[in-house]
């Protein structure tokens, strides 16, 4: 009866011991994944970073281009506008020519 109850309080120990494992076992489960979320966050935010970077360069580029794209229209209306004088210009040497003859 002596061994079946050293036997019985061994196998108590076991028990615990394995119970104990089994939470540290967890632990360190919910720490890698822990870990591993903590990686994936700081990936994402070096990423998210690296985009509004480039988004910042991208939208200064965009403001460059409609700031070129005024001065194209303001030249091209200037250019439209000396068109016309020099069209009506044009037509009034045109009377005056048939007036000489």
């Amino acid at each position: 009866q002596e061994k079946s109850e050293q036997l019985e309080a061994e196998l108590g120990q076991l028990k615990t011991a394995h119970h104990e494992l089994e939470e540290k076992y967890a632990d360190a489960e919910r720490k890698l994944q822990n870990d591993d979320m903590e990686d994936r966050i700081e990936d994402l935010e070096s990423t998210n970073e690296e985009l509004q970077s480039k988004a910042d360069e991208l939208e200064g580029k965009f403001d460059e281009a409609n700031r070129k794209i005024k001065m194209l229209e303001d030249d091209l209306s200037k250019a439209e506008s000396k068109c016309d004088e020099l069209e009506s210009k044009t037509k009034e040497l045109e009377i005056e020519l048939t007036n000489l003859n």
